[in-house]
């Protein structure tokens, strides 16, 4: 027998590295999937599988229990001023507005550093301007100036001057437009 002296390219031993990366990723996601109730979507990890044995036989057998049902959380209603400048989530836990443009100082000046001066937040406690960005992605169903929507327990109205959502339960709330807002 002749040893030709082939050896591997760097580029195919990268390419083996790789696959055998992605196939142990795989192994364990797989293994993962199994041992979280079978992959089955909407499965959940407090649904409990009792294990007991036959007494005739003395083998085991499973008596699975289904009496958790998930529970599906509400979906957050969004909407957008008709100019498209301010865009709004309403949440099981509060109602957040954003405003891309604004000229007023926000109540905390670092806030607006972060780019999220922008936001304001009502919540059942009361009225906010969280720091922290509202991201909302995909397109936004405009409310027209003069109509309102409510969700989850907050109602927000679309007006020339701005947009106002309040907390129907303790009427905190906040308007927000280019120029100004308030907090209530």
């Amino acid at each position: 027998m002749s040893d030709t002296g082939r050896r591997l390219t760097p580029a195919q031993l990268l390419l083996i590295v790789v696959v055998s990366i992605l196939v142990l990723l795989f192994v364990i996601l797989l293994a993962g999937r199994l041992t979280d109730g079978g992959g089955e979507p909407g499965a959940d990890a407090s649904t409990t599988t009792a294990a007991s044995t036959d007494d005739a036989t003395g083998d085991a057998t499973d008596d699975a229990t289904d009496d958790v049902t998930p529970t599906a959380e509400p979906e957050a209603e969004y909407f957008a001023s008709p100019s498209g400048n301010i865009v709004c989530a309403l949440t099981p836990d509060s109602a957040d507005c954003v405003i891309s443009n604004f000229q007023y100082e926000p109540e905390d000046a670092s806030c607006e550093e972060d780019g999220a001066g922008g936001h304001l937040r009502v919540e059942e406690a009361g009225a906010s301007m969280p720091c922290e960005p509202l991201v909302v992605a995909g397109d936004v169903p405009a409310l027209d100036y003069g109509e309102t929507t409510t969700a989850h327990g907050f109602t927000c109205e679309s007006a020339e001057s701005g947009v106002t959502c309040r907390h129907d339960g303790s009427g905190y709330g906040f308007t927000v437009a280019r120029a100004s807002y308030e907090l209530f």
